[in-house]
C-alpha cells in the first residue's frame, strides 16, 4: 500500500507544538520520512544548545534496556523535556518485557521516539516481536504511533520537486520524472542525487536531457554511495549497489576493491582511536562505532 505527501504533510502539521504525547512509534517500510518526523519531535522538545544533555540516541542493536529506563526516568537538565531515540528498534535483541513495562508508565518528563522498519533493505517483511502488540497497545494510551509506507511515483516526482527547489534546483516534472525513474523510489538516493544537483545547477534549472546526462556520468561516486552504505542493517542495499555498479561497468572492479580496503582501513583505525580531528575523522568514527568489532 503506498502513501500520499497530503497524508504526511498533515502528521508534520500536527507534530508543531509540544502536545503531551511522551511516547511516539514510527514504524513502517518509508525510513527517510520517518526520520524527518523523527528529528521533528527531537528539535521541538530539544533546544540546540541542550542537545549534549537532554537527548540520547541509541539503535535496537546496542541497546541496554536498563540504561534505557534509567535515562527515560531521570530529570531532564534545564529543560521540561528530556528525549531519547532508538533506532532500529526491530534488530533489538531481549528486553522486551522491561519495556513493555516502561512503556504502560513512561516518564511524564521523557519524550520516546522509536523507529521500527517493518521491512529490510531487500523489501521483506520484518517479523515484529511477540511484544509488539504490548507496545503498541502502551503507546497509544501515552502518545501516538505513525505507519510510514513508501510514496507512489507521482508523489515521489512531487516530493523531488519540492525538496529540489528547497535546494536552489529547479525541477519541471519531466525533469523529476527522469530522475526518479533512473534512481528509483528510495528517497535516500532521490535525495543523493538532488544533493549532487545541487551543486552543480545552483539556483539554476536542470532539464529532463540534462539529468538523463549526469546519471549516466556518476562513476566515482558510485563508489562513495557503496561505501555510505556499509554499515549494519544495509548489508542487502549495499550488496545491490555494487551488484549494480559492476553490471553497469561504472566502475572496475579493481577500484572497487582499492577503495573499500581503504574504507575498511579508516575504520580500524577510527576504532582504535587513531587519526586526525575534523569533519571527516569524526565522519568515519561515527560509521565505525557501528561495528560490534
Amino acid at each position: 500500500m503506498k502513501q500520499t505527501l497530503s497524508h504526511y504533510r498533515r502528521i508534520f502539521r500536527d507534530i508543531d507544538g509540544e502536545g503531551a504525547d511522551t511516547l511516539f512509534l514510527l514504524s513502517g517500510s518509508e525510513r527517510f520520512i520517518m526520520e524527518e518526523l523523527a528529528s521533528k519531535i527531537v528539535a521541538t522538545h530539544v533546544p540546540g544548545d541542550l542537545a549534549g544533555f537532554n537527548l540520547t540516541v541509541m539503535y535496537g542493536s546496542d541497546t541496554d534496556i536498563e540504561e534505557f529506563v534509567a535515562t527515560a526516568s531521570s530529570f531532564p537538565f534545564l529543560a521540561e523535556k528530556r528525549v531519547l531515540v532508538i533506532r532500529e528498534l526491530e534488530r533489538m535483541r531481549g528486553g522486551w518485557k522491561r519495556l513493555v513495562g516502561y512503556c504502560e508508565n513512561p516518564s511524564p518528563s521523557s519524550v520516546v521516539v522509536f523507529l521500527f522498519n517493518t521491512h529490510d533493505e531487500s523489501g521483506r517483511r520484518i517479523r515484529p516481536p511477540r511484544e509488539m502488540r504490548a507496545i503498541e497497545k502502551a503507546v497509544e494510551s501515552h502518545g501516538r504511533i505513525v505507519r510510514f509506507e513508501r510514496l507512489d511515483e507521482r508523489d515521489t516526482i512531487d516530493w523531488a520537486v519540492r525538496k529540489a527547489d528547497r535546494q536552489g534546483v529547479e525541477l519541471d516534472g519531466d525533469a523529476a520524472a527522469v530522475l526518479v525513474r533512473s534512481v528509483g523510489g528510495n528517497l535516500y538516493d532521490v535525495q543523493n542525487e538532488i544533493d549532487k544537483l545541487a551543486l552543480l545547477f545552483e539556483g539554476g534549472r536542470a532539464s529532463g536531457a540534462e539529468i538523463t546526462a549526469i546519471l549516466g556520468s556518476y562513476r566515482v561516486d558510485a563508489v562513495w554511495d557503496l561505501i555510505d552504505r556499509i554499515v549494519p542493517g544495509r548489508e542487502a542495499d549495499a550488496l545491490d549497489l555494487l551488484g549494480r555498479i559492476i553490471s553497469t561497468g561504472a566502475e572496475k572492479p579493481s577500484v572497487v576493491l582499492y577503495h573499500l580496503i581503504r574504507h575498511f582501513l579508516s575504520l580500524l583505525k577510527a576504532k582504535a582511536g587513531i587519526g586526525g580531528g575534523g569533519w571527516a575523522f569524526e565522519r568515519v568514527k561515527r560509521q565505525a562505532g557501528r561495528f560490534k568489532t
